[in-house]
């Protein structure tokens, strides 16, 4: 596992070198956050799978041009997926709602439980589409994929400040469509 900046630095120049150990290594650093970025902006999980594959293989294949500090290169896999998202829905052109795929694991739990979990989520829902898309981005990059202030100022080219101040907007526009609700 990467431990500090000059690890990572000589992972990537061991990728460089064609060292695919030295690649999955840095996959598996950087999986995660990748993922949960993509599936929170998808809701689905084979599209999710997809996406952050294609993530990392573009990734794979302009290792050699990468230049490496310890901070830049989650930020650049975001804006990578981002980017494929972005093609993705040009494409597609059809809305899909975060948490519109039944979740799988929902048989292990009793029935109240299930509905109270459901209600919960719709309610959620409910709160993140009065949004715009770009508080969207920013509430998902903060909260699902737990990204910091600085990360998502990187990866969307704005100010910190800006950054904070979009999401205490975008916080305050969920809790009145929320209160609608008590």
């Amino acid at each position: 596992m990467i431990e500090n900046g000059a690890s990572f630095q000589e992972l990537v120049r061991r990728a460089k070198l064609g060292d695919r150990d030295a690649f999955a290594e840095i996959y598996e650093t950087h999986l995660t956050p990748v993922y949960r970025y993509v599936y929170i902006r998808l809701g689905n999980r084979e599209e999710a799978d997809d996406i952050t594959q294609e993530t990392f293989l573009k990734a794979y294949q302009a290792i050699a041009r990468f230049e490496a500090t310890r901070d830049n290169f989650l930020p650049y896999l975001f804006t990578v997926a981002r980017n494929l998202l972005i093609n993705r829905s040009q494409k597609k052109r059809a809305d899909t709602m975060p948490g519109s795929v039944l979740d799988r694991e929902a048989g292990n739990e009793n029935t109240s439980q299930y509905a109270e979990r459901e209600e919960l989520k719709k309610t959620l829902l409910g709160a993140i589409a009065v949004l715009s898309e770009s508080e969207k981005e920013i509430i998902e990059l903060r909260f699902f994929a737990e990204r910091t202030y600085g990360e998502i100022a990187t990866l969307l080219e704005k100010n910190e400040d800006a950054i904070r101040q979009h999401i205490a907007r975008a916080m305050k526009k969920m809790r009145t469509h929320m209160a609608q609700f008590k």
